[in-house]
C-alpha cells in the first residue's frame, strides 16, 4: 500500500520539485492532495499529471 501525501505550495519551486520526487518514487507514494498559490493553471496541471483528488488555492 502506497504512502499518501499532499504536497503544500506545489506551484512553488520547492513544491515542484517534491511533486517530481513524489511521482519518481510511485508506485511507493501517492500524492493525494495539492494545494498551491495564485498559479492555478499549473496547479490544475499538476493534479492532472499526479491524479491528486483534493486541490486548494491559498
Amino acid at each position: 500500500m502506497p504512502k499518501r501525501v499532499v504536497i503544500l505550495g506545489s506551484t512553488g519551486s520547492i513544491g515542484r520539485a517534491a511533486l517530481d520526487v513524489a511521482q519518481h518514487l510511485e508506485p511507493r507514494v501517492r500524492v493525494v492532495g495539492l494545494a498551491g498559490g495564485s498559479n492555478w493553471k499549473l496547479l490544475a496541471e499538476q493534479a492532472r499529471r499526479s491524479d491528486a483528488r483534493a486541490l486548494a488555492i491559498c
